[in-house]
């Protein structure tokens, strides 16, 4: 009979984990197959109004074909506005006769205010390139425009078929397909925006807004961006205010892949990126829909974000969703008064990609309340039962079923606080990132520790508090009605606080509701209603694994690019802790069945020593060279500071290392001996003006703790040299100045303006109003100018800045101080000095180094 048992245990412990791993790979493979890619030769003759992957493929190779695309290059400003515009024209001249096909480029200068936390931008542009493709049909045209909008530019030394190249080629191919359809309606126009400027602050999207007459015509926009090479596109962001668009998804997208958790968190600010949408729905007060590959984002904005990368699958994907939402949108009623439909936030989500769930989010708030009461009204129905059924009093009955809510709580706790404590371990081991090439580490490091924690609580109560009036089975149930109410008060408490996310946690409470009316009904007899439990967690656990696929695929990469002075390993315990919860929290209870519970335990504590070890051998080192690189910033910065006279106070050059990751500088400072010696910035920060570093965005100096630098005995060299003086200075009245430069240089420049104690920025060339300071500076205000200069246009920029002075200060003191900033970011590897270029030779294979060289210059006026 012993043996019996224990082979009985042994086979629990051995199944469960068995079944767990399979339904994960089984919505890993549901998750990865995407649908076979259509060929030339298909679409020959046939009948079927289909995307053509194989033709977009073929764009997308000659887009990529010469490189990088950075905003203000002349691959850029020439090579890749040619290729689109002679793609257009080919697809115009073979449109239906019953198509109207427009197109032009668009040239435009403006500006506009980023109200960025601490960091805010005032962006100021100049001929910015972008080309806009008209398509409406005769005779049905009602002079509302659907409008999508990708960009053809690409980061510093990235080729960019992932981004934004896919999405530019897809919209190419969807352009065809549309002026070629002898079925689809189309009683709204579509317009195509290839946008020559959005890695830059998004200035092409803007100047589209702000710059062309068609854009008042627009009702609605898609935008479609990429931060990844493979899989799925994902649709992220809805709206805001009009659901309908979420109907139309819903009822027009073949796959769906959709998640209001991917919409909060990214407006949350937990994903380091920035889209379109933002500028679209913001500037031109449109609703949309904002796509973008986003899982297994490794290569994203590095070179290795090639044509290669890209599979024809990806991007039949992509083609067959859009398709028939734009076919559907053209010719939606909606779009004519648009106005009218404005109802508030939905609430949406895919099953399995199977279908959508779509509800708005009032209904989402009335659903959440009446489940979560009822659900807690069944778990008081049940206490009744158990009463009546094994003849206990009340009271210890209530008594029992709050001593199991505390248990389940503290056994919550517990297991976060272990998976976070291996976090810490880890970190403090230098072995953070363990599983960043490796990600099914992530299970054995915190899934595990989790677990273990959820189940030593029910296992330690009852071991030690011995009950008569109820039995094990009896015990288990209280346990789960106690894991039960947490969900119920959760989903309730995160409803009325608007968290529409709160709709994961559905799910579990449907489901878990379900199966206790139906062991209601056959009064939990024992045995038999254990397997009604376990039968209604899978399609929970199904999709809860379907959940880990993408939160682990989307934010994992996202590690290698956010910061060092955080530890990674802490989020995804965290991560890993709420899954864990989510996925097992309704089966750990069962642990009071087991009468040998040591085989738990040990099953639990083998899966973690084999999963530690592994992660301390070379496959838990973080990176791979060709797969999943670490990036570096590294840039070669010339420096001259400037006293009020206008006579030199300090200059020189150095190397500035931007930090990237956690490992930042420690494991680089391991591989390349000449950065031993790198400093952190230091009194760098106090002396100087953002730290006298000629930041490209402001936002990174906000990691200025902890990034380095080291000095340079080689001047950087500058292919194109930067003039600025002083033209003129006008005192308006009295207290108030203006001063008026000229600045000439590369593309990408930017002004950084701090006005000493006592003055204040009252007027400038770049907007009308003057924007609030950001982060302050010795108490000082601070103003950040993003300039860019588009379509090869290197002009000097003439501007000019006005200050007032206080009457308690005298007005013929120093006014402000004044930085021009250059970026090199585009020119070719020549322009880097021999020094430079001996230091980038020493970068690990692994690694991936965005580098060039740049130069600030520094005053007081």
């Amino acid at each position: 009979m012993l043996a019996n048992i224990l082979t009985l245990e042994l086979l629990w412990c051995v199944l469960g984990p068995g079944v767990g791993i399979g339904v994960y790979f089984l919505t890993y493979w549901n998750w990865n197959t995407l649908p076979g890619e259509v060929y030339l030769a298909d679409a020959v003759g046939s009948s079927d109004e289909r995307f053509v992957a194989e033709r977009a493929l073929y764009d997308l190779g000659s887009l990529t074909s010469r490189g990088p695309r950075v905003a203000g290059s002349e691959t850029n400003e020439r090579f890749a506005v040619d290729t689109l515009y002679a793609a257009i024209e080919g697809i115009a001249r073979q449109a239906l006769p019953e198509y109207e096909v427009v197109y032009e480029v668009q040239r435009v200068s403006g500006s506009y205010y980023l109200d960025y936390d601490d960091y805010p931008i005032t962006s100021y542009y100049r001929n910015v390139q972008n080309i806009v493709v008209s398509v409406v049909r005769r005779g049905s045209f009602s002079g509302k425009y659907l409008l999508l909008n990708a960009h053809f530019d690409s980061a510093v030394t990235s080729p960019g078929a992932g981004d934004d190249g896919t999405m530019v080629v897809v919209m190419l191919e969807l352009m065809r397909q549309l002026t070629q359809s002898t079925k689809s309606p189309m009683q709204h126009g579509v317009l195509f925006l290839f946008n020559g400027c959005e890695e830059n602050t998004m200035q092409g999207a803007h100047g589209f807004v702000r710059g062309h007459p068609l854009a008042q015509s627009v009702a609605a926009f898609i935008n479609l961006d990429v931060a990844a090479n493979s899989g799925r596109e994902i649709m992220f962001q809805s709206g805001p205010n009009y659901p309908f668009l979420m109907a139309y998804y819903r009822d027009h997208i073949c796959r769906p892949y959709a998640n209001t958790l991917g919409e909060e968190v990214f407006q949350m600010g937990l994903v380091p990126s920035f889209t379109d949408y933002e500028t679209l729905s913001k500037q031109g007060g449109w609703p949309g829909l904002d796509f973008a590959l986003s899982s297994y984002g490794y290569l994203y904005h590095t070179a290795l974000d090639a044509r290669e990368t890209i599979s024809g699958g990806t991007l039949q994907h992509i083609g067959d969703n859009l398709l028939g939402l734009v076919r559907a949108l053209s010719n939606a009623d909606e779009l004519s008064n648009i106005q009218e439909h404005r109802e508030g936030t939905a609430v949406f989500f895919d099953f399995m990609h199977l279908f959508l769930v779509y509800y708005t989010e009032t209904t989402g708030l009335i659903i959440n309340i009446l489940l979560g009461v009822f659900s807690l009204g069944l778990v008081v129905g049940t206490l009744f039962m158990i009463v009546r059924k094994e003849g206990a009093v009340g009271t210890n009955v209530l008594f029992e079923s709050g001593m199991a809510l505390i248990v389940q709580t503290l056994s919550i706790i517990l297991g976060a606080g272990l998976s976070v404590l291996v976090a810490v371990i880890f970190d403090a081991c230098g072995r953070s990132m363990s599983w960043f090439s490796s990600t099914w580490l992530l299970f054995g490091l915190y899934f595990v520790p989790c677990i273990a924690g959820l189940t030593l609580g029910p296992f330690v109560y009852t071991r030690f508090r011995k009950i008569l009036f109820l039995h094990d089975q009896g015990r288990v149930i209280l346990f789960l009605h106690a894991q039960h109410c947490i969900y119920a008060v959760l989903l309730i408490t995160l409803s009325i606080g608007g968290i529409r996310s709160a709709f994961v946690l559905l799910f579990p409470i449907i489901f878990y509701s379900a199966t206790t009316i139906v062991n209601m009904i056959i009064r939990f007899r024992l045995k038999i209603w254990i397997y009604v439990h376990l039968v209604g967690q899978l399609i929970p656990i199904v999709y809860f694994c379907s959940l880990a696929v993408t939160l682990f695929a989307v934010f994992v990469p996202m590690t290698g690019r956010s910061d060092n002075r955080s530890n990674p390993d802490l989020q995804m315990a965290l991560f890993s802790a709420l899954l864990t919860l989510l996925l097992v929290g309704l089966l750990t209870p069962f642990i009071v069945l087991f009468r040998r519970k040591l085989y738990v335990f040990g099953t639990l504590l083998l899966f973690f020593l084999v999963t530690a070890i592994v992660a301390a051998t070379p496959e838990g080192f973080a990176f791979r060279e060709q797969t999943s690189p670490q990036r570096y910033y590294i840039f070669h910065h010339q420096r001259n500071f400037y006293w009020p006279n206008g006579t030199l106070r300090d200059s020189g050059a150095i190397y500035y290392l931007h930090p990237q990751d956690r490992h930042t500088p420690d494991l680089l400072q391991s591989e390349v001996p000449d950065w031993a010696n790198a400093q952190p910035l230091g009194d760098e920060c106090d002396r100087e003006l953002y730290c006298g570093i000629p930041f490209y965005i402001n936002r990174y100096h906000r990691q200025s703790e902890s990034s380095y630098w080291l000095p340079a005995l080689e001047p950087p060299i500058f292919p194109e040299p930067v003039e600025f003086r002083l033209v003129s200075r006008e005192s308006l009245s009295p207290g108030r100045h203006r001063l008026t430069f000229i600045a000439k240089g590369p593309s990408h420049m930017s002004l950084y303006v701090s006005p000493l104690l006592g003055r204040k920025l009252i007027g400038w060339s770049f907007s009308e109003q003057i924007p609030p300071s950001g982060k302050r500076w010795k108490d000082q205000d601070v103003y950040f100018v993003n300039l860019f200069s588009g379509s090869l246009d290197l002009t000097p920029i003439t501007f000019y800045v006005e200050i007032e002075v206080q009457p308690s200060h005298r007005s013929e003191d120093s006014l402000f101080y004044l930085s021009l900033v250059a970026q090199y970011m585009h020119q070719d590897n020549v322009y880097l000095a021999r020094e430079f270029q001996a230091l980038l030779d020493k970068m690990p294979k692994y690694a991936h180094t965005v580098a060039y060289p740049g130069y600030l210059a520094s005053w007081i006026f």
